[in-house]
């Protein structure tokens, strides 16, 4: 296969997709596996900072199968071989050789990478990385430049929009020109919170600006009969969703979102099977919860473990058949 080829097999992964965006303590492993089972075609990590995951310690559980980089006795990045062609990592970077330094180190488990260039927390802004990005992209641009180069999965990045239009269209042209395989364009300025309404009018300029390029949207994604509404309305290759994904995975399904209640289940399932930390499936069906005044909604956060969340939903007898032996 040519170059050409390989990028162009690469550019149509992107294209007439739903994927699952990035999230901050939403998007590990479990949502990850749950929401590929209910259709989501790509999933997009949570942004793991190159200089956390560059050097990690690679160690796979003969128990669950589970694939994990550690760092100081702490899993940096946990993922399985059932997601490896589906699973795409999303990067923190200011640097490119610390992006590449990570991106080398998670390669064979993972494929794609992609760029952070749109968070606008403090954290991100002040370390030059996120949408820090958006106003040096010289640095933006070499960071995508060196990775394209030099690994062999697809690159793409994620980009908020500017209020100068202009300024947005001729940064999308630049990004463009270093070889990546899609973009994802969140339609909000970094200055926008979620409650504002995504700016979807502005991506029909963009998908005009790069045509050979993928360009997926995000923003305002709750129900699967937005996707084709906004694939109409901005002529985007593709949507991916977040909160729409953290409230109830199905969200992905065709023919209709599940009761919220069945996806908790799930949810909690995948995530004793995988032995995903506690506090981190805790704090996610928390946001799954349909009815945050009920008892049982009460009864799930007072929880102190695995066992009695799994009691407190009704799988008790799942967890001592197969969860205990995995958690005690």
């Amino acid at each position: 296969m040519t170059v050409q080829d390989r990028r162009k097999a690469w550019r149509d992964r992107y294209r007439n997709g739903v994927f699952l965006a990035p999230m901050v303590r939403v998007g590990t492993l479990p949502m990850r596996l749950l929401s590929l089972r209910y259709g989501a075609d790509l999933v997009w990590t949570p942004e793991i900072v190159d200089l956390s995951i560059a050097g990690c310690e690679r160690k796979i559980s003969t128990q669950t199968g589970v694939i994990s980089y550690v760092k100081n006795g702490k899993d940096i990045f946990t993922t399985h071989p059932s997601e490896t062609d589906k699973v795409v990592f999303q990067l923190g970077s200011a640097r490119p050789e610390t992006a590449l330094a990570a991106a080398k180190t998670v390669e064979q488990d993972v494929s794609g990478f992609d760029l952070n260039c749109g968070c606008p927390k403090r954290f991100s802004i002040q370390g030059s990385m996120g949408a820090a990005l958006l106003s040096d992209p010289d640095r933006l641009c070499s960071i995508l430049e060196i990775l394209v180069q030099n690994v062999s999965v697809p690159v793409t990045c994620k980009i908020r929009v500017f209020d100068d239009e202009e300024r947005t269209l001729e940064l999308v042209r630049r990004i463009a020109k270093t070889g990546i395989s899609a973009l994802t364009v969140h339609c909000r300025t970094k200055d926008m919170r979620p409650r504002e309404k995504a700016l979807w009018h502005r991506l029909r300029k963009i998908v005009d600006a790069v045509p050979d390029l993928p360009v997926v949207l995000n923003g305002d994604i709750f129900e699967h009969e937005d996707v084709q509404r906004a694939k109409d309305l901005t002529g985007a290759t593709s949507v991916m969703t977040a909160r729409g994904a953290a409230a109830n995975p199905s969200v992905f399904r065709p023919e209709g979102k599940l009761d919220t209640m069945e996806t908790v289940v799930e949810y909690t399932k995948l995530g004793v099977r995988t032995c995903n930390t506690y506090n981190n499936t805790k704090y996610t069906i928390l946001q799954m919860y349909p009815d945050t005044k009920s008892q049982k909604y009460a009864v799930v956060r007072s929880s102190k473990s695995y066992k009695a969340m799994c009691e407190s939903l009704g799988i008790g007898e799942f967890y001592r058949e197969e969860g205990a032996q995995l958690i005690e």
